[in-house]
């Protein structure tokens, strides 16, 4: 089902019969004047006149200034060839007459477009402008799917999930067997965290639409259902067995589910399978460090730097690599490196500048560093965090605040930014603003942090309030 049609059905679709404002003016020559020029319109722009469509119904405008039908439908033949006069005359139009469903669908539409084509704030803003007149012309035609699935779309790009749901849900009642309904509900179930509402609204047309199997193993893995996702990825694979994004997602899965002898195999036989995909080698490697076999993961990365020495991404691993595996100084000497070629890499100016904060020195030049990736990136939470730390390094309290406070803020889940917060407050001797943030560590995901030292953090600091009583 073609749930999304051409602006042409706005012209011709949707139209209430004439309605004239009161009887005694049809009975009049000029009501029935304006009347004939109002089919005539219709009709001119039935045939693909425009210019003698608008003629005729501006002239039955004239001869009926109170009717919102001929302004509705002036707007609507305007808006194929003139949004901004198109949308002028559907205000006209819900002057008359709010709830004319013709020029709120126009209205609706027009605004829906505008956002599809903006971005930002812009885009946003358009689609909130779209709602309401979406929802009047829903409210009034609760059966066209095409406006409810466009108010879904708008409640979405607004920020309004739960009511997207809500609309794509209704879609979806409506049209259980379209697999793009069924993918608009499931995206806007995720972004709700209803990751299992998300795989149910697709698991009814897995039969007859093989290609939402990748979708479902990306709401598994994102619901924590790894053994599930590996499970629906090579069911997939079995369509599509040359699909390399395929292969190396299902990699993923297995090394997060640590399932790293596996993601080993399966890496290294892609990777002779597709020995120009960089990123093959790069999973590879990854599974093996997980596993414990550093010396290997960092062979396998050095020689994939040097196939692909512009992947800025690979050398980024490779020194956390050499950092996690005690060898500081090559991780310093490889970051140097790649700042000499690319001095403006926020990501890399971050990580050099959270080296030298995690290890204590240097920190005049870690706050420098971490200023520069900061100003590419102000929002950035992770520079954020390392601002801070490097701050609490030096001693310097009231900046490390400023900034970790600002990093939680950006990244309220992120167990290591809450953990270095709640040091921070047992630095200041504020020990249940640490246990408070400690405690939220434990329960967060994003980086992990060794739960057994957090823990023994919490418990010496309820043994000091304890103390103080």
């Amino acid at each position: 089902m073609d749930l999304i049609r051409g602006t042409r059905v706005i012209a011709v679709a949707g139209l209430c019969a004439w309605g004239i404002p009161g009887a005694a003016s049809a009975q009049t020559q000029g009501g029935q004047e304006s009347y004939y020029n109002f089919l005539l319109g219709r009709h001119l722009a039935g045939e693909g006149d425009p210019s003698g469509a608008l003629s005729a119904l501006q002239r039955a405008a004239d001869l009926d200034p109170k009717s919102a039908e001929v302004r509705a439908e002036i707007a609507s033949v305007q808006a194929t060839k003139n949004p901004q006069q198109a949308e002028q005359s559907a205000k006209a139009a819900l002057k008359i007459d709010p709830d004319n469903a013709v020029a709120n669908r126009i209205l609706g539409v027009l605004y829906a477009q505008a956002s599809s084509n903006a971005k930002g704030e812009a885009k946003v803003a358009r689609a909130r402008e779209a709602v309401p007149y979406l929802e009047r012309t829903v409210n009034s035609s609760p059966t066209d799917v095409n406006m409810l699935y466009r108010l879904g779309q708008m409640y979405f790009e607004a920020g309004d999930a739960p009511n997207a749901v809500g609309a794509f849900a209704r879609v979806v009642d409506l049209s259980p067997d379209s697999a793009q309904a069924r993918e608009a509900l499931a995206t806007a179930q995720a972004s709700i965290k209803d990751y299992k509402g998300a795989i149910q609204t697709l698991q009814a047309i897995v039969d007859d639409e093989p290609g939402v199997l990748p979708l479902i193993g990306g709401y598994q893995q994102q619901a924590g259902l790894l053994t599930e996702a590996i499970a629906t990825y090579t069911k997939a694979l079995e369509s599509e067995p040359k699909n390399a994004t395929l292969k190396a997602t299902r990699i993923l899965a297995m090394i997060d589910a640590k399932q790293y002898t596996q993601a080993v195999s399966f890496a290294a036989d892609a990777r002779s399978q597709h020995p120009d995909d960089r990123r093959f080698p790069w999973l590879q490697s990854r599974a093996l460090f997980r596993s414990g076999s550093s010396a290997q993961a960092i062979t396998i990365l050095e020689s994939t730097v040097k196939t692909f020495p512009r992947d800025y991404g690979l050398q980024l691993e490779l020194a956390d690599y050499y950092s996690d595996s005690g060898r500081g100084a090559d991780a310093e000497k490889l970051l140097r490196q790649l700042l000499d070629n690319d001095p403006s890499n926020a990501d890399a100016l971050n990580y050099l500048g959270y080296l030298f904060a995690r290890n204590g020195r240097n920190l005049d030049e870690a706050i420098s560093l971490v200023n520069r990736a900061l100003k590419a990136e102000p929002n950035n939470g992770a520079f954020l965090d390392s601002l801070g730390w490097a701050y609490f390094k030096r001693g310097d309290l009231n900046e490390a605040e400023r900034y970790l406070k600002a990093a939680a803020t950006q990244l309220p889940d992120n167990s290591e930014i809450l953990d270095h917060l709640g040091d921070l407050h047992a630095r200041q001797g504020r020990w249940q603003d640490a246990i408070n943030a400690w405690s939220q560590a434990l329960k967060a995901s994003g980086t992990e942090v060794d739960r057994a030292v957090v823990q023994k953090k919490i418990d010496d600091a309820r043994s000091k309030v304890s103390g103080s009583r």
